[in-house]
């Protein structure tokens, strides 16, 4: 079997769709199977680029005809997130599929979503079933396509380690793992930090994901310069980390928090460093958005409040940085366990879904 994922970027971020579409076409290429990832970022590892997946550049018929020529020897397509990137090349490429008598199958990925009736539009004319990772976007998506075939898959992550060391020493130290936005809460969380700062707190508050921001990161300039007062200070950092990197980052937080603002189907659509964080079994401070009360609500350390209540996220987290560390109990120990056997088993639970789709399981 041959499977083409096709995406519109694959740079090695903190986290999120990238991390999982590299994990999950390393663990399908030790598989049986032969798998390419072709995408519209130029230099993103293990993936090939195609120009007409990238956003910068502007729509060109004639480079959808190359892209459906790439993959006209596939018997399956894998296309993420179809509705946020290039609409009108997905629909190219399908016309020209069809146009040739394609015999493979498509499959689109809805790794997050919102609550634009225009996508939901597009999404209900795509031939093909439609991927979830996590039961929050199936039932989202469900209620608005109810004719719509979706299946939950598992999201994939690297589950190699390689060294990190996170700045700052003394005090307790509370980590995002997440990129620098404020769709993440970004603004929130610095917040909240540098009024535990102000009050004389000791804790370093630490940001990952400070490359790879394809779009401005929303932050406010009058909060950035009272972070910088703070990180001369040596008590606020900003830090990248590759994925492989991420697992030692996370070990060496005594806090995650993770305070995505969105309550619609825009929410955290599954949240791969708070799975992560659970499997290390660190305390956890995250919004009541998306798929985070799905995953959390069997987690004995973790604490939900309001999205973009940042009055709740400060009085939260002024009471976690007074815990002593964490002690998973059984139940924790059993959550964390099952997600990381969904991230070691990713690529076999999509091959299995790939061939029973195509026939040939």
């Amino acid at each position: 079997m041959r499977i083409v994922h096709v995406h519109w970027t694959g740079l090695p971020v903190t986290g999120g769709v990238e991390s999982h579409l590299s994990a999950v076409v390393g663990q399908l290429g030790a598989l049986a199977c032969e798998v390419h990832a072709v995408v519209g970022t130029p230099h993103s590892p293990g993936c090939d680029y195609d120009p007409a997946l990238d956003i910068g550049e502007p729509f060109d018929p004639g480079r959808a005809t190359a892209l459906a020529a790439r993959c006209l020897d596939a018997d399956l397509v894998h296309w993420h997130n179809p509705q946020w990137h290039r609409p009108e090349a997905v629909t190219a490429v399908v016309e020209r599929l069809r146009e040739r008598r394609w015999r493979g199958r498509l499959v689109f990925d809805l790794h997050n979503i919102d609550e634009r009736p225009e996508q939901w539009t597009f999404l209900a004319t795509l031939p093909g079933p439609l991927v979830a990772h996590s039961a929050f976007v199936a039932d989202e998506v469900r209620r608005r396509l109810p004719d719509a075939e979706v299946t939950v898959l598992a999201l994939a992550l690297p589950l190699e380690e390689d060294p990190f060391r996170l700045p700052g020493a003394g005090g307790t130290t509370v980590l995002q793992p997440s990129r620098l936005t404020r769709w993440k809460g970004s603004h929130l969380s610095l917040e909240a930090s540098l009024t535990l700062l102000d009050e004389g707190a000791d804790l370093h508050f630490v940001h990952a994901g400070t490359q790879h921001l394809i779009w401005p990161p929303g932050i406010p300039g009058s909060l950035l310069e009272r972070a910088g007062a703070w990180q001369e200070k040596g008590r606020v950092h900003f830090t990248h980390y590759r994925p492989q990197q991420s697992w030692a980052a996370i070990r060496a937080s005594d806090l995650i928090i993770h305070p995505t603002i969105d309550r619609g189907a825009h929410g955290e659509p599954f949240s791969l460093s708070v799975a992560q964080a659970v499997i290390c079994g660190r305390r956890i401070i995250a919004s009541d958005s998306g798929n985070l009360p799905l995953l959390l609500g069997d987690y004995s350390a973790a604490t939900l409040v309001p999205a973009g209540d940042v009055h709740a996220l400060t009085g939260a987290l002024r009471e976690a940085v007074q815990q002593p560390p964490v002690v998973p109990t059984a139940g924790d120990r059993a959550l964390a366990r099952r997600l990381r056997a969904d991230f070691a088993t990713a690529g076999r639970r999509h091959l299995a879904f790939y061939r029973a789709l195509a026939g040939t399981a």
